[in-house]
């Protein structure tokens, strides 16, 4: 039986292919041996081949079967080895990957993958998380947030503000672009959860001006955000933390009824 073609898009060699070819618009040196797209590649199968460790990657990689792996699934001829990898990495600006978010969500739509996960009046619920990726006392670079200790240590780190589709009769969610914790050029103070929320909502709704959502918040949300999206404020209580007290719609303050 043939597959029908709107599911055909949500295939995995249907969404490796358009990653490389977001991949492929990100401006990329020619004079390197590897090109960035390869390097890109390598990072989703480094979590798509489910390696414990880049470490683990880096000794595969010139397998034979490894390398049919990277060459049939995700066009690699060449896989980098691990230092270069990092140092390519590195270099990438993090909004250059919105794009392929932006594409694989298009994708989703015109294969009817959010059916199922709209919740209240048309609306999908948005769930927002900070969490940390890099942390270290010596490493650290110019954008790194900076934690000091009473002990006089200093700690540099790395976090970043997830964002996700959730339902609560599905188990799984769909990932946007998540929005970097970063230092931002010339500031002396941290960034911060609050600050990186307006930024990823701001963005979200100019790239999906017309997705209903209700985004879930700490009260400690401010007006900024709900000019962007409607979102729930949740009672402090943590006996009724999973239940919605009020949702503010967008460029207003009054909560509306559920």
């Amino acid at each position: 039986m043939r597959t029908p073609q709107l599911r055909q898009a949500l295939s995995a060699p249907s969404l490796l292919h358009t990653a490389r070819q977001c991949f492929l618009e990100i401006p990329d040196d020619p004079s390197c041996d590897i090109p960035l797209v390869d390097h890109l590649m390598a990072g989703l199968a480094l979590f798509g081949l489910k390696y414990p460790s880049l470490l683990q990657f880096d000794e595969d990689r010139r397998a034979g079967t490894t390398q049919a792996n990277l060459r049939a699934l995700y066009g690699i001829e060449q896989a980098p080895c691990d230092t270069r990898f990092r140092e390519r990495l590195d270099e990438v600006d993090p909004r250059a990957l919105r794009s392929l978010y932006r594409h694989l969500f298009s994708q989703l739509q015109r294969g009817k993958g959010l059916e199922g996960f709209s919740y209240l009046d048309g609306h999908y619920l948005l769930s927002l998380d900070g969490t940390g990726y890099f942390s270290s006392s010596k490493v650290h670079c110019a954008q790194c947030g900076e934690k000091h200790h009473r002990n006089g240590t200093l700690t540099f780190y790395h976090q970043m503000l997830g964002a996700v589709l959730v339902h609560p009769d599905c188990k799984e969610v769909i990932p946007l672009a998540p929005e970097p914790i970063l230092k931002q050029d010339g500031a002396k103070k941290n960034d911060c959860e609050r600050n990186a929320a307006k930024r990823l909502l701001m963005d979200l709704r100019r790239e999906h001006p017309h997705l209903k959502l209700v985004c879930f918040r700490q009260p400690c949300v401010d007006r900024d955000l709900r000019r962007t999206t409607m979102y729930v404020r949740r009672p402090a209580s943590p006996q009724n933390y999973l239940i919605p007290a009020q949702v503010f719609s967008a460029g207003h303050d009054k909560p509306i009824p559920l």
